[in-house]
């Protein structure tokens, strides 16, 4: 069920050494409470359900990003080179994307404009006919950050949770946002999502990343690099 933060969101406490091993040996059996996600091994394909409705809910916004439009701004923290990062996002119509990632070291266009994929290096004005995440390697990220990247991540962190999850709801740079708390092995994991599919928040030991504007009109004028 989904609670507000204001009313019942908390963080998860931590588990005695004991209850660590419990939970372990129940994982290892088989028998953790709920469905496990499961894989198409014919089609190669994500599951489509984690089986727990409150991660279900996020994901299925998630995964509906392919038909929005929007455009979106970040601030992006990456935590173990401490790198700070903004991300502009914008998504039109006819497979038409923009991505833009500065930080001190570099300004990093992804362009996806229907067959036309380049990554260009905006410092010096030079493209290359394919879209290459090595170009923001410091970030830790790929340039699907804005949402298809962290739709895997939730279902990666879905088969390794170690307690139920924690679903709620935010405002976060003017917009509400549907988010779930997921504790893993090593901390817990916020994921918040907007209606239009788009990241709101992430929060995890390797980055932060924030939603900071957001409108659901696309600025075209970013194809014109």
């Amino acid at each position: 069920m989904s609670v507000s933060r204001a009313a019942s969101h908390r963080r998860p406490r931590r588990l005695r050494p004991v209850l660590v091993v419990v939970v372990a040996g129940v994982l290892l059996g088989g028998c953790f409470t709920g469905e496990r996600p499961s894989f198409d091994d014919e089609d190669g394909l994500p599951p489509t359900s984690t089986g727990n409705a409150e991660i279900d809910s996020v994901l299925d916004l998630f995964d509906s990003i392919d038909d929005s439009e929007f455009t979106a701004e970040y601030s992006i923290e990456t935590n173990f080179n401490m790198v700070s990062s903004t991300g502009t996002v914008v998504q039109a119509a006819d497979d038409r994307r923009s991505i833009t990632i500065d930080n001190d070291e570099r300004s990093v266009q992804f362009i996806v404009d229907g067959s036309d994929e380049r990554t260009c290096d905006l410092d010096t004005d030079e493209c290359e006919a394919a879209l290459n995440d090595a170009r923001i390697s410091d970030t830790q990220l790929p340039h699907t950050f804005y949402g298809p990247a962290f739709a895997q991540r939730l279902r990666a962190d879905a088969a390794r949770r170690i307690g139920d999850p924690v679903a709620y709801t935010e405002s976060i740079a003017g917009q509400d946002a549907e988010c779930v708390d997921i504790a893993v092995a090593g901390g817990t994991k916020t994921f918040c999502v907007l209606a239009s599919g788009a990241l709101a928040e992430f929060v995890g030991a390797d980055v932060t990343i924030e939603l900071t504007a957001y409108s659901p009109e696309p600025d075209t004028t970013a194809f014109s690099t």
